[in-house]
């Protein structure tokens, strides 16, 4: 009995962080149902008529991980960061595809959930590649695109892609114990910050919860994840940002997206690592405002 009061204890203050974390943020749960499942998201409100702005977060993220990044963009922005399907609180069935090009389907039908037409879309990694391919399928509906350290280039083996090649082992796909969640933060980020033991445990045993769709995702990602075809066709303004030390995509993919995206702009952050939008959200936040404003406004 003690255990399950010290474990249920542990789990009050990983969410009860995250909703701290939220609150600063002005970010609300938002939830609906659907013909296929639940879709959860979080959305700051702002006035009508005001931009709206939609964030993607990668394979095996969610949505709390824009708080960072929603806390220092101007509140006359609508904030939009969904769970993807299969993430999250988000549906998370079997028996659907979660191929790029069936999210970035999936991201179309969202829009009217949310009753908007016209987003700024910001993606990371996986999410990257599925507002990529958003971008170029649904041109009209894109103010402009920001791909952070997006999947869909490939050009370069990355670290982890090299380790996978060499051995079979994916840091990303074995997350379901304290020691995985410590290895993945030290691939995912420069320099990771104190994470305290409890919420490497509730973290853990979470993605123990997931292993099963987790692959059924990562393999259908992996199936679709070649964005190079496309690229070419993005028309709106474009925005691509990279760490310079990320170990899970090549730094060299950025040059990719820049040459194949036509009139596309590229910054490379020093010292970050796969998560800009955490490592450095100040510095992205205002690389994503200057760029707006200058572009896309």
């Amino acid at each position: 009995m003690w255990r399950r009061w010290i474990w249920n204890g542990k789990q009050w203050l990983f969410d009860w962080g995250v909703r701290q974390q939220r609150r600063w943020a002005g970010l609300k749960p938002r939830r609906r149902r659907l013909e296929q499942g639940e879709l959860s998201w979080l959305e700051r409100a702002a006035p009508a008529g005001a931009p709206v702005l939609v964030l993607l977060h990668g394979f095996g993220a969610e949505k709390d991980h824009w708080a960072m990044l929603a806390r220092r963009l101007p509140k006359s922005f609508r904030l939009i960061a969904p769970d993807l399907p299969g993430h999250g609180d988000s549906m998370s069935n079997l028996d659907i595809s979660y191929r790029v090009e069936a999210q970035a389907d999936r991201l179309r039908a969202f829009l009217e959930v949310w009753g908007v037409e016209h987003v700024h879309l910001i993606g990371n990694s996986m999410g990257g590649a599925i507002a990529a391919n958003f971008a170029a399928r649904y041109p009209r509906h894109v103010a402009s695109l920001t791909l952070l350290n997006a999947a869909g280039a490939g050009v370069s083996a990355s670290e982890m892609a090299e380790l996978w090649q060499r051995s079979g082992e994916n840091p990303m796909l074995d997350m379901s114990s304290a020691d995985g969640v410590r290895a993945m933060l030290d691939w995912a980020m420069y320099r990771p910050p104190p994470v305290p033991g409890f919420a490497i445990e509730v973290a853990a045993a979470r993605k123990a919860e997931r292993v099963e769709v987790e692959r059924k995702i990562f393999d259908d990602l992996l199936d679709s994840v070649d964005q190079r075809p496309l690229l070419a066709s993005i028309q709106a303004p474009t925005l691509i940002v990279w760490g310079r030390e990320d170990r899970i995509l090549h730094v060299e993919d950025a040059d990719c997206f820049a040459a194949s995206i036509v009139g596309s702009e590229k910054q490379v952050l020093e010292q970050v690592g796969h998560l800009p939008m955490m490592e450095q959200p100040r510095q992205v936040a205002d690389l994503w405002l200057d760029f707006a404003r200058r572009r896309a406004m």
